[in-house]
């Protein structure tokens, strides 16, 4: 897992299960993110979505940083 500092611009790009599909989306990596692990071994993150203005968790995900202090 990367280091994230708090207000952090990413990208997170990850398979949806639910629709069988990948998706890439950009957000903000706040105070009330997170980053963990299942006890089963998969790697999620919780971020503010700015497309739909809400917070989603991604499994299995690519995270890209693309400015930090926005």
């Amino acid at each position: 897992m990367k280091e994230i500092t708090p207000n952090t611009k990413i990208k997170v790009t990850w398979f949806m299960n639910k629709y069988q599909a990948t998706d890439t989306r950009h957000g903000i990596y706040d105070s009330k993110s997170k980053q963990w692990t299942t006890p089963t071994g998969v790697l999620c993150v919780t971020f503010w979505d700015t497309l739909r203005n809400r917070y989603t968790t991604a499994t299995n995900y690519v995270l890209d940083i693309l400015g930090e202090n926005v």
